[in-house]
């Protein structure tokens, strides 16, 4: 048998076609039925969008001199809220030191950097005078008993250092590339000079984030008499804060889970059910801080009115809080990944919540004679913004090294 084998000639196979093109083949597609449908929705709201600019703020919303803000606003505070999973993932990993959740921290980086991005693109939407959004970057337009110019000009530092801790991840897409030699030296001297300055940037970072993610809630602080008492709080501020900290590693399991069944993958739930046992430790402060808030102002009477505001803020409470509380410190569901992405989703969903209901609900201009419902071109634009943010965020994490290598050679 062996006399056969070596006297037989051996008859050379051309190259399959699928193996040609290795470099691609270890990619998932982008273009998918959902991706397709978010292309659709961003098209939609760019037209919607045009129509924003070309004729103004007065006729695409319906904002006025009574409501100078809307879910345009909800959407800025929002994406910046859930963003937070950014800064609390950096923390966690690299300040102390839990590397055993590396894997979860480039996924979240590129979402919280995406997030901040389309909160600035919804903001400048939504000035009046859009074309002096550039006005923070002089000293001589500085005002230092301005809220909003500290979060102005956090978001703008954040978001430099967000992009910044992406750097690592551009080069390393390049740094291997024979084709293109000159791209991959240049790709590995910069990878070199941002792992020598990233621990100050992560540090940098995690501090600046904390203090616009405050100070957002501290913008409301200075409107007592138009805020409702449910919300209103002289510590909204530190309700800000803490509330963005409890959204992070909900978010980072959320968006781990989600791009798990977007890329048909099997997720690290051994990973990502360490992580949830730290959730309910910081959904149970959050909750014991309102709670205890209300009791302290003594405002819990505003419960039980009846009223559009108790109604959406026993919804925050009920279903953002208690309920996901309730589901997360049960080992079962930290181990299924079905009912771990409902309850994060919860915790999520009550924090948009907390930041419609704060911008938007329990925002009453006085003499006001109508309530403020967004107009179809505001809705086309969040929806077409969430949409960019969901397709540019499949984009990166399909073609840049930002899934861990056991997740990508399931790919190939």
């Amino acid at each position: 048998m062996s006399l056969t084998l070596e006297t037989t000639p051996r008859v050379r196979r051309a190259p399959s076609p699928e193996a040609k093109p290795a470099s691609r083949a270890a990619f998932p597609p982008l273009l998918t039925p959902g991706t397709i449908v978010l292309l659709v929705l961003m098209g939609v709201g760019a037209i919607f969008g045009a129509y924003r600019f070309l004729y103004g703020l007065a006729a695409s919303t319906n904002l006025d001199q009574q409501y100078p803000w809307g879910i345009w606003i909800v959407a800025d505070v929002s994406f910046i809220a859930l963003a937070a999973g950014g800064f609390t993932m950096a923390a966690i990993v690299h300040v102390f030191h839990r590397e055993h959740f590396h894997a979860l921290a480039r996924p979240v980086l590129v979402f919280a950097m995406l997030g901040y991005t389309c909160a600035c693109i919804a903001l400048f939407a939504d000035l009046g005078k859009y074309y002096n959004i550039w006005h923070p970057l002089l000293p001589s337009m500085w005002q230092g008993n301005s809220a909003l110019f500290e979060v102005g000009m956090c978001v703008m530092c954040y978001l430099t250092v967000l992009y910044i801790e992406f750097v690592p991840v551009f080069c390393e897409r390049f740094m291997r590339d024979r084709q293109r030699p000159r791209l991959a030296l240049a790709c590995t001297r910069l990878h070199g000079l941002a792992e020598k300055v990233m621990p100050i940037v992560i540090v940098l970072g995690v501090g600046i984030s904390c203090l616009h993610q405050s100070s957002l809630g501290h913008v409301m602080v200075l409107a007592p008499t138009k805020l409702h008492p449910l919300w209103y709080t002289p510590v909204l501020s530190l309700m800000f804060l803490v509330s963005a900290v409890t959204a992070g590693f909900p978010t980072a399991i959320f968006v781990s889970l989600v791009s798990s069944w977007a890329l048909k993958r099997k997720p690290d739930m051994a990973m990502l059910s360490k992580l949830a046992k730290y959730v309910p430790i910081f959904v149970a402060v959050y909750l014991a801080l309102k709670v205890g808030d209300l009791l302290i102002r003594e405002t819990q009477a505003h419960l039980w009115e009846g009223s559009r505001d108790s109604v959406f803020f026993l919804a925050e409470v009920l279903l953002g809080l208690v309920l996901p509380l309730a589901m997360l410190v049960r080992p079962g569901v930290r181990r299924s990944a079905r009912w771990l992405g409902v309850a994060c989703g919860l915790v999520m969903f009550g924090i948009v919540l907390n930041r419609a209901n704060v911008y938007i609900i329990g925002y009453h201009p006085p003499y006001t004679d109508k309530i403020y419902y967004p107009s179809l071109t505001e809705w086309a634009v969040t929806i077409g913004a969430v949409a960019a943010l969901l397709f540019i965020w499949r984009a990166i994490v399909t073609y840049f090294p930002v899934l861990g290598p056991e997740e990508r050679r399931q790919h190939a």
